[in-house]
């Protein structure tokens, strides 16, 4: 089962990958539309259903690699989706410079760290308020993602992002708190499945407005580093996620290498 997690995480970080670079797509093609007219016009965009589609599969690869490994480690595997974009621009002709491949190397440091330090379990069930409260958590971004569409352009941009980084992070940790249940029917019942549809809705949302307001590098950095750091922090904070004993110091230097690293290669998602 550990050796699928893996398996589940590489997938959905090459899903990432290619997602939000076909999104961007379909959100610069109707850059003029605002508001939910602007998200009605993005979501009608083939470039932008197929990346969808890839965010569809890369999910549920996800939800799998969360059954055994902590937040952490998979939150940085996704964000490390970038890196997957950056090889593939240089592989349709785009200019690598020292930058460039230094980043690569320190984002690959960075999961290399974190992959041996991690300590792979089920996470710790949570209690049926928190589940509750981590559905009204969706109230989060939402106000944020209603202020950003109230600014000028710039900062609606940047407050779009962390409403995504936001409404992601909402995904991710009811993603890991439901990996301790028994797929089944009695999954409807559950708040946390519909923590991530809400927050999932949400982020999704923000993510194609910021698109359309701002820096896709930008963009993505902010939603990449909150995405990261924000379930990190609950993962091991309440849902037993927990560093290997000894590695401590070689887990919060491959946290922060993959940081940097992703950071940095966040410019090829244009």
């Amino acid at each position: 089962m550990l050796i699928l997690s893996w398996i589940a995480a590489v997938v959905a970080c090459l899903g990432y990958g290619s997602a939000s670079v076909l999104q961007s797509v379909g959100a610069r093609r109707v850059a003029t539309a605002t508001g939910v007219t602007g998200i009605a016009a993005i979501l009608v965009q083939v470039p932008y259903l197929i990346g969808l589609g890839l965010d569809g599969i890369a999910f549920l690869a996800n939800v799998v690699a969360l059954r055994e490994l902590p937040l952490f480690l998979v939150q940085t595997v996704l964000s490390a989706s970038i890196g997957v974009t950056a090889v593939l621009a240089f592989l349709r002709g785009a200019r690598f410079g020292w930058r460039d491949w230094t980043s690569l190397g320190v984002l690959a440091a960075g999961l290399v760290c974190l992959g041996v330090s991690a300590a792979p379990e089920a996470a710790t069930s949570l209690s049926l308020l928190a589940d509750w409260l981590v559905l009204g958590s969706a109230l989060i971004p939402l106000a944020v993602l209603l202020v950003g569409l109230r600014l000028p352009e710039r900062p609606a941009g940047l407050t779009l992002a962390a409403a995504a980084g936001l409404g992601f992070t909402g995904v991710a940790v009811a993603s890991r708190g439901l990996s301790v249940d028994a797929i089944g029917l009695g999954l409807l019942a559950q708040p946390l499945l519909w923590a991530i549809a809400v927050h999932g809705a949400i982020a999704m949302a923000a993510f194609a407005l910021a698109l359309q307001r701002g820096s896709v590098t930008v963009i993505n950095a902010i939603t990449f580093v909150i995405e990261m750091i924000i379930p990190s922090i609950i993962g091991l904070w309440l849902l037993g996620d927990h560093v290997r004993e000894g590695y401590t110091a070689v887990a919060a230097v491959g946290f922060v290498l993959a940081i940097a690293g992703t950071v940095s290669l966040s410019r090829f998602a244009e």
